[in-house]
């Protein structure tokens, strides 16, 4: 007999105070006077949680936001002299890398790693081996409360 049979029926189980002090402690202290019931739960009186059918509201934010910083920027080009749609193709061009530098560091890698001595080769391919292990084992197991 544990707590958890004394909460749901005292009277039945009224030998538990006599061998756990937490109960008798409890007992003791309301007098009594409080009366335990089991009640069904209704889930569907439940309020639904902030995940459970409510609508992503961030969105519109971000559609403020993304349209106030493409309003400043032609703003800014307009007082800059410059032609908005050229300020902005211009601005935008700039923020990605060529493709002759995209292909220039990645042959300067595989160079790099043509010439590194055998222990980086060895590590690189243990390191590979026991990640997609750990990612294997991560799909093969069972979600919480399945048996399987």
């Amino acid at each position: 007999m544990n707590c958890d049979d004394y909460l749901r029926d005292p009277e039945a189980n009224a030998s538990h105070l006599a061998v756990c002090p937490t109960c008798r402690a409890m007992t003791e202290e309301l007098g009594g006077q409080v009366a335990i019931r089991q009640r069904p739960l209704n889930l569907d009186a439940l309020p639904l949680a902030a995940w459970e059918g409510a609508s992503h509201r961030t969105w519109p934010l971000v559609a403020a936001g993304a349209a106030s910083i493409l309003i400043l920027a032609v703003v800014l080009f307009i007082g800059a002299g410059m032609p908005p749609l050229e300020g902005l193709t211009t601005a935008v061009a700039s923020g990605f890398t060529s493709v002759e530098a995209m292909a220039r560091f990645f042959q300067l890698l595989g160079s790099g790693l043509h010439s590194a001595p055998a222990g980086v080769h060895v590590t690189v391919a243990v390191l590979f081996i026991i990640i997609n292990a750990i990612l294997l084992l991560l799909l093969r197991r069972a979600p919480k409360g399945m048996d399987v």
